[in-house]
């Protein structure tokens, strides 16, 4: 893990690692429990590219997190257009097409895929929504293993 002082922004602010899916029910809020969960000391929310505001987490998201020990009952969904990125803010989307549009929007901003940056290739974190349990547990499996690698290989 990184001390809080290795992931200050240039600012002086800690770095904000802010994940984004579709929805902000599924991948997204996975990413957060479990990075949060891997980096105690950097600020870390999620949001969506086309999210409601005050949404649950899916149920089976939630089943899947419980089951390893994270909590998203409390999890309240947000739409990507209401947080306040700045220069020093890591984002990571869960497929190319969420980074393409958020790098249209915001071309100055570091964005990257989360298995780009974890440098598992550039495939897609697939969407879980109306699938089963199973399907969101290989989800999340696939997001903890990615960001494992993140935490490693960028030393946070």
């Amino acid at each position: 893990m990184r001390n809080s002082q290795e992931i200050k922004g240039s600012n002086g602010d800690n770095m904000k690692v802010v994940f984004v899916c579709t929805g902000n029910t599924c991948r997204s809020p996975m990413a957060e429990a479990i990075f949060k969960d891997l980096v105690r000391d950097a600020e870390v929310i999620s949001a969506g590219i086309y999210a409601s505001y005050g949404e649950k987490a899916a149920p089976n998201a939630i089943k899947v997190c419980e089951k390893y020990g994270l909590d998203l009952t409390n999890h309240s969904s947000q739409n990507i257009g209401g947080v306040n990125l700045a220069y020093d803010d890591l984002i990571l989307t869960a497929e190319y097409r969420h980074k393409k549009e958020l790098l249209n929007a915001f071309p100055n901003l570091e964005i990257r895929t989360i298995n780009e940056y974890a440098e598992c290739g550039y495939e897609d974190i697939a969407d879980p929504i109306g699938g089963d349990f199973d399907d969101y547990e290989n989800c999340f499996l696939e997001i903890r293993e990615s960001l494992e690698k993140i935490v490693e290989i960028h030393d946070f």
